[in-house]
């Protein structure tokens, strides 16, 4: 449970500073790290979900 606390903090933080989670993804991206990649993407998948589960905010 103590990943899915961090990804809900992570997806709250990248809520508040979109721009924060693009250079994030660039940097991962560009380190090539495939494990690193899988968390961001799950993170930023939560990210969504919260914006679908509340969209006014």
């Amino acid at each position: 449970m103590k990943d899915r606390g961090h990804d809900v903090a992570m997806a709250e933080l990248f809520r508040a500073d979109p721009a924060y989670a693009a250079e994030l993804l660039a940097e991962v991206v560009r380190n090539g790290d495939a494990e690193e990649l899988a968390i961001l993407e799950r993170q930023l998948l939560a990210t969504f979900a919260m914006k679908e589960a509340n969209p006014a905010s």
